[in-house]
């Protein structure tokens, strides 16, 4: 989500806007920026990251408000460094992979700070995010041997107090069949998310069109999530995410639809799924939830606590994401070699 319309979206992708909704009114109680946030991740429900093709014009569209307006609040989240751009993802299956997190405790800010560069280094991890005293690794897994041998590394970090269960992500498949080229474009993606059509296809050897319809395919396919990368103690008020594991499955819905209700300023999310002792994935409902204070997020998870259906809540209270890049890249120019150069 960008300053303006033509850096928003790549040239030849304007006319692939997702049909906007009928404008609605904004509540007295939800912010512009959160309403904002609320309209660009509602354009793709489901799935991790947002759609590039989002315009601020078609979220002023939906919000009822002028798209100067949008574009404005957009600019002014890059210059407080609460946007900090995208972070690009291949669909984790296309490299044989499944995608998963995990949760590491230390028992300070300063052993925490000194594990960022360790736990970076560390085979198939493409984000880490902080929060408070705790780390949270995201990670690409290769095979389950592998993924017991990366729990092993999480806990042998200097510092490490605890390191929570690996919770994996339930993504909807991709059935894409990619090419040479499409590699390419997630490789030059990666490098520069924001890139202008026209260098993406100048720096691809294709035409613009050809070079739109791959965008497109990927997009529409799920082969590639754009993921927002955002400083969430930059947002004007307190942002966090809420989780909220429930019961039985056939009672998700209803926890979702009351938790909403009760604080509006909510919108959903997705998140990793998790597990019970005998290894049944336990339903959860994630949420973004947003309030001029902690307090006030605290009172509604307690509040949120007595739900029907509620068993357990946790709020994480994110300060930054940071990407990264150095395996993940290496595994695409790996898929990329496997191609050879002739095809």
């Amino acid at each position: 989500m960008l300053q303006d319309a033509e850096r928003a979206v790549p040239r030849g992708l304007a006319a692939r806007f997702r049909e906007a909704p009928e404008p609605r009114v904004r509540a007295s109680f939800e912010s512009l920026d959160f309403a904002i946030l609320r309209a660009w991740s509602d354009a793709t429900p489901g799935t991790l990251g947002f759609d590039p093709r989002t315009s601020p014009e078609a979220i002023a569209h939906q919000l009822g408000v002028n798209a100067a307006t949008v574009r404005r609040r957009l600019a002014s989240w890059r210059a407080k460094g609460f946007f900090r751009g995208f972070d690009v993802l291949p669909h984790p299956a296309l490299l044989g992979c499944r995608l998963a997190t995990c949760s590491l405790d230390f028992p300070g800010p300063i052993p925490q700070e000194r594990a960022l560069e360790p736990l970076s280094l560390i085979d198939g991890v493409v984000q880490v995010g902080r929060a408070r005293t705790l780390l949270s690794a995201t990670y690409f897994v290769d095979s389950e041997v592998q993924a017991a041998r990366r729990l092993q590394q999480f806990r042998a970090l200097d510092g490490v107090k605890e390191v929570g269960p690996e919770l994996p992500f339930t993504l909807p498949p991709c059935a894409l069949r990619m090419t040479r080229s499409d590699w390419r474009l997630v490789r030059a993606l990666r490098r520069d998310p924001e890139a202008r059509l026209s260098l993406l296809a100048e720096d691809l050897g294709r035409s613009s069109k050809s070079t739109s319809r791959r965008m497109n395919a990927l997009l529409d396919s799920g082969a590639v999530m754009f993921d927002p990368i955002f400083e969430f103690a930059h947002f004007h008020q307190t942002l966090a995410v809420l989780i909220a594991y429930v019961d039985r499955p056939e009672r998700r819905a209803d926890v979702e639809r009351e938790l909403l209700r009760l604080h509006p300023e909510s919108l959903r999310s997705v998140g990793p799924a998790q597990s019970d002792r005998s290894g049944e994935e336990t339903p959860a409902v994630h949420l973004w939830v947003t309030a001029p204070t902690t307090a006030e997020l605290d009172e509604f998870a307690a509040r949120g606590a007595h739900v029907p259906g509620v068993r357990e809540i946790q709020v994480w209270y994110g300060s930054s994401t940071l990407p990264i890049r150095a395996w993940l890249d290496e595994r695409i120019d790996a898929t990329l070699r496997a191609f050879g150069a002739s095809s």
